[in-house]
């Protein structure tokens, strides 16, 4: 039995696209036999071509440096191929060697049904991994660990894909308010109103792939992705605006003549699981919830009460980097840091040389945070919004309990204590930017008449999860204002 023959004989794979552990050592010493092999024939070559290399010094012999003009093209490209002209057998092996194990981990990664759980941005996000200089190399031991986390995180994936799909279709996903599909969503400017097809650098074609493979996966069906968009573009031949309508198992979807569409969800049991999942992706820990019915006056409704539960979810030190990214800080600025729990903000403020007043409500916690004892830090225990407010800083920082709406009260007392010309920064549920209640939009309101810079982009995406090594997947967003 040849060694091909030996390594095709059996498939070794189970049903359902598990894979066994018999099969994963038989891909391993498939692997392990491809390279040897492969460094054999490199070593043949490197003999072959330092052969070629006498035979070439013994022809120069010959001929005396003397060349007849031929078609010079063409019998280069021969010549250049038999003398193997910048062949290099580390460089070579080495892209042998990425390419293979590349290969090996599409191809678990499709055999296992872990592709079809992955929305496009984590996908492209893996390939772009196996196109770069770092593969990593798919031996048994890299395997089992890899597919050991990534089953383990399946469910994760899915969420988070569907998430992220959703929150492409309608930005209102982002938030975590209990925002949840119904029958339609409208999207605007799906297609050129000049040419009558995809809207150019739109992403909705990508976005509609991900909603056919999460619906079909939910429908216990393999995903067919494109089967959407196909049909689509059948509908709409030629070139022009127009209007049409498509169907297909899941979807119905109308275009109008000015590229909006609306696009409705034909399968109420579907929509249905959708929304279980995003709850459970989202969870129920921190809802930013205003009734579409609640009075939008933002200042006579406020409270100086405490958030239920007082809401702490402490700041990561990658999301407290992210929020003061474009902070110019200079040693000596009075910043105030009003909801201040155990530090997680404050730290990064004292290595700039920032005097910090930080007030944190829960005792244990303002214990906690004085026990630090960091420089230039005072530490009250006191609920920030019974304080009168007094402008007496350079700079705001916070990341304000999210529940209910306190996140507003807090804003709009931090920003009573700001010195004219000073900054607040304050981290924020991605409904402050994007619910349409009528307090959202009020305070939306008051904060872009209020601020210096009206023209300039208040709010900014964290990445997602930024909060997940605390135990939430809640989508926030960093709000900056000059006074």
């Amino acid at each position: 039995m040849s060694i091909v023959e030996k390594f095709t004989a059996e498939d070794g794979s189970t049903a359902n696209g598990l894979i066994s552990l018999n099969f994963l050592e038989k891909i391993e010493e498939a692997r392990t036999a491809a390279l040897k092999t492969y460094e054999a024939g490199a070593a043949q070559l490197v003999a072959g071509f330092a052969t070629i290399q006498e035979a070439r010094k013994l022809a120069g012999i010959a001929h005396g440096g003397h060349g007849f003009y031929r078609d010079s093209t063409k019998e280069s490209a021969h010549l250049d191929r038999l003398g193997g002209r910048d062949f290099d057998a580390e460089v070579s092996l080495a892209a042998v060697r990425r390419t293979l194990d590349a290969a090996i981990w599409t191809r678990l990664l499709e055999q296992t049904g872990l592709r079809n759980m992955m929305d496009k941005q984590e996908r492209d996000e893996f390939d772009r991994a196996l196109r770069g200089d770092d593969v990593p190399e798919a031996t048994l031991e890299t395997i089992t660990a890899t597919f050991q986390r990534l089953c383990g995180e399946a469910e994760l994936i899915f969420q988070r894909g569907l998430a992220r799909a959703f929150s492409s279709l309608d930005r209102r996903f982002k938030s975590h308010d209990g925002f949840k599909i119904g029958a339609r969503v409208i999207i605007d400017r799906l297609m050129s109103v000049e040419s009558g097809h995809w809207h150019y650098g739109g992403s909705m074609e990508g976005t509609f792939i991900d909603l056919e493979r999460i619906f079909a996966i939910l429908d216990g069906r393999q995903p067919a992705p494109g089967t959407l968009r196909r049909a689509i573009e059948a509908d709409r031949p030629g070139w022009g605006p127009k209007q049409s309508e498509t169907a297909t198992r899941y979807f119905k979807v109308r275009v109008f003549k000015n590229g909006n569409a609306h696009l409705w969800f034909e399968r109420p049991d579907l929509v249905a699981k959708v929304n279980a999942t995003l709850a459970e992706y989202y969870g129920e820990a921190l809802p930013d919830a205003a009734p579409v019915d609640a009075s939008p006056d933002i200042f006579r409704n406020r409270t100086n009460l405490p958030a239920k539960d007082l809401a702490f979810y402490a700041t990561p030190g990658t999301v407290a980097e992210e929020a003061l990214r474009d902070l110019y800080l200079s040693p000596g600025n009075k910043v105030l840091e009003p909801s201040a729990g155990i530090g997680g903000l404050v730290a990064p403020l004292v290595e700039k040389g920032c005097m910090v007043d930080a007030i944190e409500i829960h005792p244990e916690r303002a214990a906690t945070l004085a026990g630090r004892n960091l420089p230039g830090v005072t530490v009250r225990c006191t609920n920030f919004l019974g304080l009168t407010p007094r402008e007496d800083y350079d700079l705001v920082v916070m990341n304000p309990p999210f529940a209910g709406t306190h996140w507003m009260d807090h804003v709009m007392q931090g920003w009573a204590f700001l010195k004219p010309g000073g900054q607040l920064v304050a981290i924020l549920p991605a409904s402050a930017e994007v619910n349409e209640t009528p307090k959202h939009e009020r305070f939306r309101a008051w904060a872009g008449k209020v601020g210096r810079d009206r023209w300039g982009r208040m709010f900014r995406d964290l990445p997602p999860e930024s909060f997940r090594e605390v135990g939430v997947n809640i989508n926030t967003v960093v709000l900056t204002m000059r006074k």
